[in-house]
């Protein structure tokens, strides 16, 4: 009897194990093939994945094959899917099998088929997909993997082996009995042999469900460390790209403002040559000769000016008897009517005439190259001047050279 209860316990067990290896093949294997299904009827939508050459992945056994198969073909982000089909968690009881499958197909269909990707359902050949998921499913039956599990009733009913007690020594057969007895269940409480193998099948049963959820827990910790990791690594790039494009923002702008210094410079340049231009086109030729100079003891032959602050002339109540740093030009008086004038050779008021050239010479001067802002001065030939009311009109400019 004791060794029936024992042998059919150990069936029991084996029962157990392989209808949940059995079970768990089979719907590992309905996974895969529904996956590989889905993956297939993408590579069929032409509109979306242009270079994929292949609609079938006849040799594909395994997602590795899968995965080999989308970036053969550039089926974009189906790799990402493979990935999450995969590791997608389904129920591997009997009864709930089937159930758990069509969910996993459902979510499928709903992740490529609906919301933008609606435009599948109209492909020709989005019924035969959704039929083939459903035949895989219709297909999976837990049965056939217990067949192989060896008859139970046929241990049950192998003869016991049959013991005779010899009359003459009772007292020794009992003996072994309970010797045997007390060795074997030493560790069992004052019950049943069989309520203490129901026991004992219990509590294989607890281990083996509490180390099916802490397996569970774990994978879902490791997907959740696995997200928050690229979430952190997504957040550092895009905090990276933000300062990148600030910092060639600021440089942009620094050019820019560059820029618009030189065009300012430019356009003043221009400005005055051409109202340099304007007034030399409007002065009339003077015919006669620049007469010598002629000194008059009443008032200096030679005063200084620190620019032409009528534009086009000197006014005669802002000319200086005497030059110092910012006293550009120097008058020389040839008649009371005329005037010839130049550029001050005192270094300090060239320098100051540098410091804005446009401003200070463009009306006064012509020359032929800009200056830069170590260059000498030098007059090549004075200009002249005519004294109307109380201004001194630039009747011709300075032709000045640098050095």
């Amino acid at each position: 009897m004791k060794k029936s209860v024992i042998s059919l316990l150990f069936l029991l067990l084996n029962v157990t194990v392989k209808a949940q290896t059995g079970g768990g093949k089979q719907i590992e294997d309905a996974k895969f093939q529904i996956v590989k299904a889905s993956v297939e009827f993408l590579a069929s939508d032409k509109v979306t994945f242009k270079e994929a050459k292949q609609t079938q992945c006849a040799d594909c056994k395994s997602y590795k094959d899968l995965l080999q198969f989308v970036q053969k073909n550039k089926i974009t982000k189906a790799d990402e899917l493979i990935n999450e089909w995969k590791d997608a968690e389904l129920d591997g009881n009997a009864s709930n099998l089937k159930k758990s499958l069509t969910n996993f197909k459902d979510r499928i269909i709903k992740k490529i088929s609906t919301g933008s990707k609606s435009s599948r359902k109209k492909l020709v050949n989005y019924n035969s997909y959704e039929s083939s998921l459903d035949s895989i499913i219709e297909n999976i039956s837990i049965s056939e993997s217990i067949e192989d599990v060896p008859d139970i009733v046929k241990v049950q009913e192998e003869p016991e082996p049959v013991v005779k007690p010899k009359v003459t020594q009772p007292e020794k057969i009992m003996s072994e009995k309970s010797s045997e007895s007390t060795s074997f269940f030493a560790f069992l409480p004052d019950i049943s042999k069989d309520m203490s193998y129901s026991i004992i099948l219990l509590l294989l049963v607890g281990i083996l469900f509490l180390l099916w959820v802490l397996r569970n827990k774990s994978q879902t910790m490791e997907r959740n460390s696995r997200a928050l990791q690229d979430q952190l690594h997504r957040s550092g790039s895009t905090e990276w790209q933000s300062k990148n494009m600030s910092n060639e923002l600021k440089a942009v702008q620094q050019k820019l403002k560059i820029a618009e210094e030189e065009i300012a410079i430019l356009q003043d340049n221009v400005r005055a040559e051409m109202e340099r231009n304007e007034r030399l086109s409007a002065v009339p030729e003077v015919e006669q000769p620049v007469p010598q100079i002629v000194t008059s003891p009443s008032e200096p032959s030679i005063k200084y000016a620190r620019y032409a602050d009528q534009g086009d002339g000197f006014s005669v109540q802002e000319l200086l008897d005497e030059e110092d740093s910012e006293t550009i030009f120097e008058l020389t008086f040839l008649s009371p009517n005329t005037a010839a004038f130049k550029i001050s050779g005192n270094q300090n008021a060239q320098r100051y005439a540098l410091s804005n050239s446009p401003y200070f010479l463009g009306k006064t001067s012509q020359y032929d190259t800009f200056p830069s802002g170590n260059s000498l001065i030098n007059t090549d030939i004075p200009g002249e001047l005519k004294l109307q009311g109380n201004k001194w009109l630039i009747v011709k400019p300075i032709q000045i050279s640098f050095s």
